[in-house]
């Protein structure tokens, strides 16, 4: 397989595709401005983002050059796109939802990955979180990394490589801000409504383009 190397932007959107897939099914394959809304949520994120939808765009052509993402030309008139992620890097379904969060939350420990990756099905228990884990890790190009523990912290983070050996001294210095914790059920809510709005501007769109004003 051939190496992998995405920017940040692309991680970002190829995880939202990953995310929004199992928690808002009713509204994926997705539109451009809809991975746009979903890759700057205020919750459920780090780091927050700001991308524009010609970012999003770009991420998502550059993702389906690489196999990673694919567009639906079947899925109406605006289009949408679809991730081909867990089928080429030959993923299950619970590491698929241990490295996706990685790549939305940020460095975090097994505790926290069980209790984030939840809501993608991701393993129910701590053995299943360090095989999903061990898993990535040992792969011709391991695709997460456990950082040193430091002192005051009860149990190691882990962090994706997707995007390349990070700076550790960096993580190091963060370790004070913790990541993300798990949404809560007002976080969901405020998710579905941030989707329901893409998908009726991109409905809008269309009947502009059918329908342009005189």
């Amino acid at each position: 397989m051939t190496t992998i190397l995405l920017s940040p932007n692309e991680a970002r959107v190829l995880a939202v595709l990953v995310e929004k897939s199992i928690t808002t099914p009713q509204y994926y394959p997705m539109t451009v401005n809809a991975v746009m809304m979903a890759a700057n949520q205020k919750n459920s994120r780090h780091p927050v983002m700001n991308l524009t939808e010609g970012d999003a765009g770009a991420a998502l052509n550059q993702l389906d050059a690489g196999k990673l993402a694919t567009r639906d030309d079947n899925a109406g008139r605006v289009p949408k796109w679809r991730h081909r992620f867990q089928h080429q890097l030959l993923l299950k379904p619970g590491t698929m939802a241990v490295l996706a969060t990685l790549m939305l939350r940020g460095p975090q420990t097994p505790a926290e990955l069980r209790a984030n990756s939840a809501v993608l099905n991701g393993p129910a228990d701590a053995d299943g979180i360090q095989a999903a884990l061990n898993d990535l890790a040992d792969r011709a190009q391991p695709f997460v990394a456990q950082l040193p523990r430091l002192p005051g912290q009860a149990a190691s983070r882990w962090l994706h490589l997707l995007s390349g050996t990070p700076d550790l001294a960096a993580f190091e210095n963060s370790a004070g801000n913790p990541p993300p914790r798990a949404s809560s059920p007002g976080g969901d809510r405020i998710s579905v409504l941030e989707a329901r709005i893409a998908e009726l501007e991109s409905r809008l769109s269309a009947l502009e383009d059918r329908f342009p004003p005189d």
